[in-house]
């Protein structure tokens, strides 16, 4: 299937418009995390079974804007800071007979500040990708270990469904909870898992649990606010558990940052950087399984140049809800047609969605309608055009976060529209 993709004006205006309401959604979603992280690293000296170091976990993408109902030739983005992009997105026509999802209600634990007390995003511009391609030292291995799943093509049921071990009040589950979830996850026949961070007991209670239902692991480095030396020390966690366990066994693939670049955690040339050096600290610990980062596809065509030749693979979180101008029943589509760009933006690359799904409850963003039928459609839709190389967002509702611009952020938990 081929796909067109084009400038236009209109196109930069209606990201720019997007991306703005999207930074509002991440600045309470953000906000949400470091009231978590203070609080698990205040209480992991009292409780040294949690293991919590950080609290971080996802922030949703804002895909870019393409006409996947438009054939015609695909140009691969250029190295440079220009957006792929349309100014209209297709799809097919939702239920007539649904009905938009009722808006969520207000949290319980007390309100967060007002949004004007806060100091301006950083996010607000984005930093302009190097000149010139970082040293030869960021370039990924040549020949990496492929994915153990190595699905041919888009498509396919379902690989992955992601996981973070944290209770409705945001503590860290315990051991046997999280036994529990993973079995649940297993018996709905996903191959993977994905983690976030190392936190919570993670790269222990997870692991063991997805080891004994033979559940393979994406194991992730998580690059906050703080920058790349907070994050640092994960990269240590994750090779003493290695040396610990005494294998590798298991790991499909280390994903180094969650849209670091796109919340301006990093710049597109140190997160290469610091990828190269995670590589080569697991590569020295045993480990010849792909390396790579996530950010949205947006991101990665603007920094094609510094982010491809930094990972193994080519991953993207892909959310369709963020578009504005995705149905729930195009989601499908929408996923299929962002892996094809992701391919071309990062030629010679298996491409993988790391993050998708849609919300079940809130207030709808243009055309996206939150709501239970809406997300047992788009769920079904990404699962038959790219169930086969997405990770599936997320295991069950997180009621520990705040509700965000919409009152989603609580409600993508999917894993019942899997029996």
């Amino acid at each position: 299937m081929r796909f067109s993709a084009f400038l236009s004006a209109s196109a930069i205006l209606g990201f720019s418009v997007a991306s703005s309401i999207h930074r509002k959604h991440e600045q309470v979603h953000n906000k949400r995390h470091q009231d978590l992280f203070k609080r698990h690293t205040s209480e992991t000296s009292a409780n040294s079974s949690c293991g919590c170091a950080t609290i971080w976990s996802t922030i949703y993408g804002e895909p870019t804007l393409i006409q996947p109902s438009e054939y015609g030739s695909m140009t691969t983005p250029s190295s440079s800071a220009t957006k792929t992009t349309v100014d209209q997105v297709t799809s097919a026509p939702e239920n007539p007979t649904s009905s938009p999802a009722p808006v969520h209600n207000a949290p319980a634990h007390p309100p967060e500040p007002a949004k004007s007390a806060n100091p301006p995003h950083p996010d607000a511009v984005k930093p302009a990708p190097p000149a010139q391609k970082p040293a030869e030292a960021v370039n990924a291995a040549a020949h990496p270990k492929k994915p153990s799943h190595e699905s041919s093509s888009a498509s396919g049921s379902h690989w992955a469904m992601t996981y973070s071990p944290y209770t409705a009040s945001g503590d860290c589950k315990a051991s046997s909870d999280i036994a529990t979830d993973v079995a649940a996850i297993a018996a709905k026949g996903f191959s993977s898992l994905r983690l976030y961070s190392t936190d919570c007991n993670g790269l222990s209670a997870v692991a063991t649990a997805a080891q004994s239902h033979n559940l393979n692991l994406i194991l992730g480095v998580y690059i906050s606010n703080g920058g790349i030396s907070i994050a640092r020390p994960q990269i240590a966690e994750i090779v003493s558990w290695a040396n610990s366990n005494g294998h590798w066994k298991g790991v499909e693939m280390i994903v180094v940052g969650n849209e670091a670049v796109f919340n301006n955690f990093a710049s597109a040339s140190e997160l290469a950087h610091f990828v190269s050096e995670a590589r080569s600290a697991f590569k020295s610990a045993g480990y010849d399984g792909p390396v790579t980062l996530t950010e949205t596809v947006d991101i990665l065509a603007k920094n094609a140049d510094v982010l491809c030749p930094a990972s193994d693979i080519a991953a993207a979180n892909i959310h369709p809800f963020f578009n504005g101008k995705v149905t729930a029943s195009g989601a499908g589509e929408f996923v299929a047609s962002q892996l094809e760009l992701l391919a071309q933006t990062c030629p010679g690359k298996e491409v993988y969605n790391l993050e998708t799904g849609w919300p079940s409850k809130g207030s709808a963003n243009g055309v996206a309608v939150p709501g239970s039928w809406e997300q047992k459609a788009a769920v079904e839709g990404i699962r038959k055009m790219a169930g086969g190389k997405s990770t599936f967002f997320s295991f069950v509702d997180d009621e520990w976060k705040e509700e965000g611009e919409w009152g989603v952020e609580r409600s993508w938990g999917c894993s019942q529209l899997f029996d």
